[in-house]
Formats: C-alpha cells, sequence, structure tokens
C-alpha cells in the first residue's frame, strides 16, 4: 500500500502539496490578522481533498492503470483501500489548519462550522469514490454534483416556503444531548464511509472485468 501511496503521490503531490501549503498560509493570516468571523472560509478548502482523490482516480482510468494493476498481485480491496486511506490523510492534513485557525480566531466562534464541515467532506467522499468508480471520473463528478444539487434546492425550498417541515425533519435533534448526538452521528458516518468503501470495491472489481467499458 505504501508503494501505491507513493505512486499517487507522484501523480497528485505537487498540486496537493501546493494546496496544503496556500491553506495553511492563508489560514494563518485569518486566524492572527482578520478582526472578523472568518470560520466559514476554514471549512472550504478540506472539501478540495475529496477533488484531489477523485483527480488520482480519473489519472489511474485514463491511463489504463487498472490494466496493469489486473497483472500485478494487488487485490482490488488493496487497490481501493489506498484511495480511502489518502482521501482521509488529506482531509485531516488540510483540516487541521483549518481548525487551529477557527480556535485562535478573535471571534472564535468557528468550532461548530468546521465539525459541520467535516462531516459534509465525509459525506461527500463516501458518496463520490464508488460513483467515480462505477461511471468514470466526469459522469460520476456529475451525478454526485446533480444529488447534492438537488438535495440543497430541497432543503432551501423547504426553508423558504414551508419552514415547518424543516422543524419536523430536524426539531427532534435539538432534544438528543450533544455527547449522545456526536456519538451517533460518528457512528453513522463510519457504516456510510465502511458500506462505501465495500461497494467500491465491488465497483473497481467489475471494472477490471470490463463491465462498465
Amino acid at each position: 500500500m505504501l508503494a501505491m501511496l507513493r505512486k499517487d503521490c507522484c501523480v497528485v503531490g505537487k498540486y496537493a502539496a501546493g494546496l496544503i501549503a496556500f491553506w495553511t498560509i492563508l489560514a494563518g493570516m485569518y486566524a492572527w490578522m482578520s478582526e472578523a468571523d472568518q470560520s466559514k472560509w476554514y471549512c472550504i478548502m478540506p472539501i478540495m481533498a475529496a477533488n484531489i482523490v477523485l483527480t488520482a482516480i480519473g489519472s489511474d482510468q485514463v491511463c489504463h492503470w487498472d490494466y496493469f494493476a489486473a497483472m500485478t498481485p494487488l487485490r482490488p480491496w488493496q487497490m481501493v483501500l489506498e484511495k480511502y486511506v489518502l482521501a482521509y490523510g488529506l482531509i485531516a492534513l488540510l483540516a487541521a489548519p483549518a481548525a487551529w485557525a477557527a480556535r485562535v480566531n478573535a471571534v472564535g466562534r468557528g468550532g461548530l462550522d468546521i465539525w459541520t464541515a467535516m462531516v459534509m467532506v465525509l459525506l461527500f467522499t463516501a458518496m463520490a469514490l464508488p460513483l467515480v468508480y462505477r461511471f468514470g471520473r466526469q459522469k460520476g463528478t456529475t451525478i454526485l454534483l446533480a444529488i447534492w444539487g438537488a438535495a440543497a434546492a430541497v432543503i432551501l425550498g423547504a426553508a423558504h416556503f414551508r419552514h415547518e417541515l424543516i422543524d419536523l425533519a430536524f426539531g427532534w435533534l435539538e432534544d438528543i444531548p450533544v455527547p449522545l448526538l456526536a456519538a451517533g452521528g460518528g457512528c453513522t458516518l463510519l457504516a456510510l464511509n465502511a458500506g462505501s468503501l465495500l461497494l467500491s470495491v465491488r465497483f473497481y472489481t467489475r471494472r477490471q472485468r470490463g463491465r462498465y467499458e
């Protein structure tokens, strides 16, 4: 797996390193120089980690790395698991400066936004990777954006026109203790990402056999 990680670092390493360095500097500037709450900016850059991984998967498909990997002792689950490790590692590297910047920010209200962003990024990753393995980089990304766009339109539309539906759907969360809510959310995210990994292995195996060509 380390060899595969080194291969991906060669493919997207310069882009990832530049992005991490840029975001670390930007987060530091917001943390020490800004008098306003910039926590929403802190939540943007970790989302880019998922895009880096999708780029790595797309490069594998364009360069027909799948065909080469099929002739090696590498198993499909190893190939897929490596991409998930890469995704979680990049998310952690990009989220760490964001969390630090929110903590030392003059206003200091960014903690909740950071955790919300992390939940959204992990959900995005759990949905994105199986779709890309099944439909390819371009079509999978299009389907993913369509799903998220439709969900956002429904939520925003309900919030604007029928706010009582939002209260009915999410109001009960306010009655749950925060530790219990955090534990339940963590278990749900873990289950979703585990299911995402299993789906990705299945789709990758079928792609290796020429099912989706």
